[in-house]
């Protein structure tokens, strides 16, 4: 089992990523802009790969507290004066931001004028939230809004195998996105793919078949408060740097995780892969300290860089690995 990701992790091609961060003020919470270069390839049959995190907030459009949990997928703000469905046609997120569970964030299936029913991803939010929990209503990062619709900053074609990809993870498989000139698909269906969500926690790659490079930027609000990711078991997460900043392999905390296995080598330790720009090294926790396999040095202070991803492969159970803000405000 524990080399089942290299299967689908070997199909990626080469992944290189140039990334730069600035801050800005507005208001009382930062915002800020990420820089992402995605280098052109030399060959359209072997395009460019480029693994990326968007590690920045929308801008909310509500805010309120919670003042009853009414079942296990939704609660309610009895304040609120929300237009009944106003957050369905396009994709909206809920983002909890006090209480117990902050940084959660969830994807609004329905609304009323005072309640919010969410996709709960398999937990029971009277389990998870509270009365006076405070939260805010934003649009989820997509597909459309972050590289275009009728004029996509990445490269269209009639099928992906001519056009620039965005390739992303459910859990067990890949799904190939392209923009034919129109719209977004996905490879295999004629549907419009423009609502596809691009969720906080996740990681995507971007695959580029043209020959010049092209600096996709994405401007947001920096994270304030901690970021909570889930991680599943026994199957590979593809986990976002959350912060729009480099973090470390050892600060991000994974071994910290409920139930992480650590290990005297990688065969018997629950392990995170990272690109090194030809091949894919794994990476695992000792019990005391991270390690590469194949070699005795402290892998610790190995970096993660901004606005990039890493695979995590728990081997048992799954776990919510809770980031605190790695920067002062």
């Amino acid at each position: 089992m524990l080399m089942y990701p290299h299967r689908f992790l070997a199909i990626l091609g080469v992944l290189m990523c140039s990334c730069s961060f600035a801050y800005g003020q507005a208001a009382t919470q930062p915002v800020g802009f990420l820089s992402v270069t995605i280098p052109g390839t030399t060959n359209a049959a072997s395009p460019s790969g480029t693994v990326v995190s968007v590690p920045l907030d929308t801008k909310p459009v509500a805010a309120a507290a919670i003042t009853s949990v009414d079942s296990t997928s939704s609660f309610s703000s009895a304040t609120a004066t929300w237009t009944a469905g106003a957050y369905v046609a396009t994709p909206y997120l809920v983002r909890i931001t006090s209480g117990a569970n902050t940084g959660r964030s969830f994807l609004i299936v329905t609304n009323s004028t005072t309640q919010l029913t969410v996709d709960p991803k398999g937990y029971d939010l009277t389990q998870l939230l509270s009365v006076n929990d405070t939260f805010e209503i934003l649009p989820a990062n997509t597909l459309g809004s972050l590289f275009g619709t009728s004029a996509p900053l990445l490269t269209p074609g009639a099928s992906a195998n001519v056009a620039d990809n965005v390739v992303l993870w459910d859990g067990s498989a890949w799904s190939t996105y392209y923009h034919n000139g129109t719209n977004w698909r996905k490879s295999g269906s004629f549907a419009n793919q423009n609502n596809t969500i691009l969720y906080p926690d996740e990681g995507l790659f971007i695959f580029r078949r043209a020959t010049l490079a092209v600096t996709l930027t994405f401007v947001g609000r920096v994270p304030i408060t901690t970021e909570r990711t889930d991680l599943a078991g026994g199957v590979m997460s593809f986990v976002a740097n959350r912060f729009p900043v480099d973090m470390t392999l050892g600060a991000i905390g994974l071994q910290n995780t409920t139930n992480w296995v650590s290990g005297a080598s990688a065969n018997a330790a629950d392990n995170v892969f990272l690109w090194n720009g030809s091949t894919w090294d794994t990476y695992y926790f000792n019990g005391t300290n991270w390690q590469k396999s194949g070699s005795f040095a402290i892998q610790d202070a190995t970096v993660i860089p901004v606005g990039t991803a890493l695979f995590v492969l728990r081997t048992q159970s799954g776990a919510t690995l809770a980031q605190t803000l790695p920067y002062a405000l």
